[in-house]
């Protein structure tokens, strides 16, 4: 499969702050690490046309983009299977917006009766970054695991690993299905797509301990949405990260008062 599915996806290129974004309010419960990860994947992922909102067009062209990666054709069982998955993802991921939506909206409590029994007509057909960072904060805040998430998130892992594993008959994540999703989705070639993928693949199976098996994806997909820092497996996800961990000396943080 060639490389030129995706153009290469910098870690760098989705740091830079986006003014429609409100931080202050992030801050409180996610690290920055955390923002640029998700802004990550929200811009990277889900967000294929790159106009800043996330709607059915992204959707469709994410479904096509992962199909072509795991190499399934179109009529086949798995591309329909991995279509039914997502469709059900963004259909609960917009009906999380909206509910934000109503919940911050203003001057709730001075409605009338009439006002508040009428049909509520709030319409969400797309998703904004800002709004996409707030549901996570919320969602993140006291989560332990990815058993801590509503089920339609834990979609999301189980689309990724079926992706990589792709037509791999023993329904695991190798080396070299991580080298393949490294080189068509974040576009890595040369002598750093043979380094990440040897580091990636080394730490996500703690150097070959474990299978990269769908429960061992799971607890790497939630250290993603979790890790506060840059020190931890799951940012080896997507493979575009910040890697300076890999040749620094591991960084004493300070105590939290």
């Amino acid at each position: 499969m060639s490389a030129s599915l995706a153009p290469k996806l910098s870690f760098q290129t989705f740091k830079t702050v986006d003014k429609t974004v409100d931080y202050a309010s992030m801050v409180k419960k996610l690290s920055s690490f955390q923002i640029e990860k998700l802004t990550f994947f929200f811009k990277a992922f889900f967000d294929v046309n790159r106009d800043g909102i996330v709607n059915d067009s992204d959707f469709r062209s994410l479904t096509e983009k992962l199909r072509k990666i795991a190499g399934w054709e179109v009529d086949s069982k798995d591309n329909h299977a991995m279509a039914d998955v997502i469709s059900v993802f963004q259909e609960c991921l917009l009906d999380q917006v909206k509910l934000e939506i109503g919940l911050n909206q203003e001057g709730l409590e001075f409605r009338t009766w009439e006002e508040a029994l009428r049909p509520n007509k709030l319409v969400v057909e797309s998703v904004t970054l800002n709004q996409w960072l707030n549901m996570w904060a919320k969602l993140c805040n006291g989560a332990g695991g990815i058993q801590d998430f509503p089920i339609w998130v834990q979609l999301i892992p189980q689309i990724m690993f079926a992706v990589q594993v792709g037509q791999n008959k023993d329904k695991i994540i190798t080396k070299e299905c991580l080298r393949h999703f490294y080189e068509n989705f974040s576009g890595l070639k040369d002598k750093q797509l043979e380094n990440l993928t040897e580091e990636g693949y080394s730490t996500m199976t703690s150097n070959g301990e474990y299978e990269l098996n769908a429960e061992t994806y799971d607890l790497l997909f939630a250290n993603f949405l979790l890790g506060r820092t840059i020190y931890g497996p799951g940012k080896f996800i997507f493979g575009c990260f910040d890697n300076s961990d890999l040749h620094k000396k591991y960084k004493i943080l300070p105590v939290m008062a």
